[in-house]
């Protein structure tokens, strides 16, 4: 008795963990200019962590060439490249030092014009 009910157990344990992956989707990571223009705001400001950072210059945004540029941009300002050096540490809440969010303040004004060139358009 204790075998079946064991049996029974698993097999629905198996089933519902089988239409979760059949009818489940993997998580994405699609932004919106606005979100990505929020957290770049949110790194001259200090109120962005690292973690958030890392996520966004870490994932390649493939549903938007523009925005891919602007991560790239921005890992080339964490990182550096063979034309800029990288950006120095920040204090206190920073993740980057003045020299690196003057840098990053091109970047966001770069972004806030793309943001403003953007048709305008309601789904019905």
């Amino acid at each position: 008795m204790a075998f079946l009910a064991a049996f029974a157990i698993t097999l629905v344990f198996l089933c519902l963990m089988a239409a979760a992956l059949h009818f489940g989707r993997a998580p994405t990571y699609r932004p919106s200019r606005a979100e990505i223009l929020a957290l770049l705001q949110g790194v001259l400001d200090g109120s962005t962590t690292r973690q958030r950072w890392d996520l966004y210059v870490g994932m390649p945004m493939q549903h938007d060439p523009d925005l891919e540029a602007i991560r790239l941009r921005c890992l080339v300002l964490q990182e550096g490249d063979e034309n800029e050096p990288a950006a120095g540490e920040g204090i206190d809440d920073y993740l980057f030092d003045r020299a690196g969010r003057e840098r990053l303040r091109s970047i966001v004004d770069d972004l806030t014009h793309l943001i403003a060139r953007d048709p305008v358009y309601r789904e019905f």
